[in-house]
């Protein structure tokens, strides 16, 4: 670690003992394959292209003996209106894509609109067009190598991926316009798992919300069948070093888990039992949700979810006391917002295949915060979603078996 390094260090230490901010909030990677590297520093940057946002290169940890290139997008309100004006104490967020993803531009765009300084960066190696930029992750033509465990270990791509978050966001909280004490980040697919990781270990993240993506993917659909087609050592390596459930124990911050009735990638099961690990966990269950970046970022509790915690709005509501009795299920809702009604949704089907599930829905009216739904013959899984006058929905626990 460099002199000014250091010296930059205890000036940040001192700055977060003055505002109140607790200097346990870091990226803590003790007992973890990121121990050692440094996540605390600025890293370096340069602006590649500006117009009504900012195109990115930042530097993240060592690749190939030498210091890797990341591309990102960057933008804030006034960027979009062309204000020159400083601005100040911005809620930040990080964007993760997933899978075949890149840093995409919209996605920025609809963040900074509501308010946010966003940042989406790229963990595949690419640029604004997708080709490769010098420096950056090399996928060698190929697709990207998710579940490869036999490069070097700082090679593997999980190992650079989540480095590259800590470290975007550690560019995220240098620019002075950025509120260091609000920040979240949400991610899409492989972005939601990449989320699940550097949440639970970059306590600086006040919220997350990963979209699809979550843990026990030795259990989860094509997850599954990818990793079961490794050799068993590697599958072990895999699952010990990257599964998410390794580090949600240690996630102490609200986290939104979002996922669709039958995703082929990431089952309900294994998002359910993700979110059991967490302490201040939720579940959204949308039935039909597609899968894809565009379906995964317009769900509009995304935001709601993230805003309760960043910008003081009303939060969305929750289920509690749901109970199951004589052939009904009941609950209670906890809203500052209208309650509109509360929805069984079930299916009656079983097996391995969930992405083929047929799901159907029994709405129920709420009095006085109250519902109830009675439970249709043959039901399998199941779950009841609240939703309130804005829209809004909440899924209550999820339940497999009668």
């Amino acid at each position: 670690m460099s002199i000014n390094c250091s010296f930059r260090i205890i000036i940040i230490y001192f700055c977060l003992y003055l505002s109140g901010l607790s200097v346990s909030a870091q990226v803590q990677v003790r007992n973890t394959i990121w121990n050692g590297e440094d996540f605390l520093c600025t890293p370096a940057c340069r602006v590649v292209k500006e117009d009504s946002i900012r195109s990115l290169i930042f530097e993240s940890v060592s690749y190939k003996g030498q210091a890797k290139s990341v591309f990102a997008y960057y933008a804030t309100p006034a960027m979009l209106q062309g204000n020159s004006s400083q601005e100040k104490k911005l809620p930040g967020i990080i964007l993760v894509h997933g899978g075949g993803g890149t840093a995409f531009r919209e996605w920025v765009v609809m963040w900074a609109k509501r308010g946010y300084a966003a940042l989406a960066l790229d963990t595949r190696g690419n640029g604004p067009d997708k080709k490769h930029i010098d420096g950056g992750f090399d996928e060698n033509e190929k697709e990207t190598p998710y579940f490869d465990v036999t490069l070097p270990q700082k090679e593997q791509w999980v190992y650079q991926a989540v480095s590259d978050i800590f470290n975007a966001h550690s560019l995220l909280l240098s620019f002075p316009e950025v509120d260091v004490e609000r920040t979240a980040i949400t991610g899409i697919s492989w972005g939601g798992v990449l989320t699940c990781i550097a949440a639970s270990l970059d306590s600086r993240f006040r919220v997350a919300v990963p979209v699809y993506g979550c843990g026990f993917l030795s259990e989860s659909g094509r997850m599954k069948q990818q990793l079961d087609g490794l050799p068993d050592e590697q599958r072990e390596i895999w699952l010990k070093q990257y599964d998410p459930s390794n580090y949600l124990p240690r996630m102490e911050r609200p986290i939104l888990f979002i996922n669709g009735t039958n995703d082929v990638h990431f089952y309900l099961p294994s998002m359910a039992r993700s979110a059991v690990l967490a302490s201040q966990s939720g579940l959204l269950i949308k039935q039909g949700l597609r899968h894809s970046h565009k379906y995964g970022w317009q769900s509009e509790e995304i935001a709601a979810f993230i805003d309760q915690y960043l910008r003081d709005v009303k939060p969305l509501a929750q289920i509690t006391n749901e109970k199951v009795e004589e052939g009904l299920v009941s609950g209670e809702i906890i809203s500052s917002t209208p309650v509109e009604k509360a929805t069984l949704h079930y299916t009656t089907d079983s097996g391995q295949e969930r992405e083929k599930y047929h799901w159907q829905a029994i709405e129920s009216k709420v009095e006085k915060n109250k519902w109830r739904i009675p439970l249709p013959a043959g039901i399998t899984t199941w779950y009841v979603n609240i939703t309130d006058v804005r829209g809004y929905q909440i899924s209550g626990e999820l339940h497999i078996g009668n």
